[in-house]
């Protein structure tokens, strides 16, 4: 099969019909996490500007992680599903390659800026969280037990890339926790209420003057909507913890992004907030002891996530902050 790499993109977008034989290509590999191989290419003759995504079988992880890298095509259904209920907040794609599991979208302005990176150097965009809930509302709202495309009826990649690498690790790794833990475990695996994204949180939003983005749909699903809060939160709580002075806006990023949520899908559309606190726990414990680490967490911080991840999983009605 095709492998995406630096030095074959430009010809490959050739190929594709994306540019134009004998067009002057400049490209530079983007951070794709550990899932994807991720190409920026730009066209000196028309302006035009790209971004090339190969999914991967297998992850950039120390332990063994596999994958389907049909995926791909997935995402690409995702991206056309929620760019439509909310235009403007998805990069258009333009074109897609089953037979490669590659595909190729508009490359966003380099005036946004990744959201998780700018919490790091300190810039929390807190009134952004609203626009992050409002949004993942509207998508769950609007797909809540109605048909959604074929391809999310399968939760293989979800299991692979979520529940396998995170919940069930944490479980084998701190069987202590599996009281807590598995339970959360089925709820999301019977409960197949509406559209979710499964990567949805601040490492995946580009933010800016120019307006907002969401990125990576590889693990979108119909499934229970709980995940996608639990996700997004669980960043916002690691990031507080790993960034101590940033922590009143960082609490004031997650009141934003539950009353933007509220407000567009409705309160209690995902469950109570004991629930939700239950599952931001989980995740978090997945980004201390599962298969991949929260790379911003530094050894003092990911025991501190650590520790306060048990907390919030064990009195889950005693909110999110517990922990401060």
């Amino acid at each position: 099969m095709f492998e995406l790499t630096l030095e074959n993109a430009a010809a490959y977008l050739v190929e594709r019909g994306v540019v134009a034989p004998g067009a002057t290509v400049e490209v530079a590999e983007l951070p794709g996490g550990v899932s994807a191989t991720v190409v920026a290419a730009s066209v000196a003759d028309t302006g035009d500007a790209f971004v090339v995504k190969q999914a991967l079988p297998q992850l950039r992880v120390r332990d063994e992680w596999l994958a389907t890298p049909d995926r791909a095509e997935t995402e690409v259904a995702a991206m056309g599903l929620c760019g439509a209920i909310t235009p403007g907040v998805v990069p258009a794609i333009v074109d897609s390659d089953p037979a490669a599991h590659a595909l190729v979208m508009e490359l966003i302005p380099p005036t946004a800026r990744n959201w998780q990176a700018e919490v790091g150097e300190g810039r929390v965009h807190a009134g952004t969280g609203r626009w992050a809930g409002a949004t993942l509302g509207a998508w769950h709202l609007a797909t809540s037990d109605k048909p959604v495309p074929s391809g999310f009826d399968d939760l293989e990649a979800f299991e692979q890339l979520r529940l396998r690498p995170f919940h069930e690790t944490v479980i084998e790794r701190r069987p202590e926790l599996a009281a807590g833990i598995a339970p959360l475990l089925e709820e999301l695996r019977t409960d197949r209420r509406c559209f979710v994204h499964g990567d949805y949180s601040l490492k995946n939003m580009l933010v800016g003057p120019a307006g907002n983005w969401v990125l990576d749909f590889e693990v979108a699903h119909k499934g229970n909507p709980v995940f996608d809060l639990g996700f997004f939160l669980s960043f916002v709580v690691l990031s507080a913890i790993r960034w101590e002075p940033l922590a009143p806006e960082l609490v004031a990023l997650a009141d934003e992004f539950l009353s933007g949520y509220d407000g567009a899908a409705g309160a209690g559309f995902a469950g109570d907030r004991a629930s939700m606190t239950s599952h931001t726990a989980a995740l978090m414990l997945a980004r201390t002891d599962g298969k991949s680490p929260a790379q911003f967490l530094d050894p003092p911080s990911r025991e501190r996530a650590r520790e306060a991840g048990i907390m919030l999983l064990r009195r889950p009605e005693e909110g999110l902050w517990q922990w401060r």
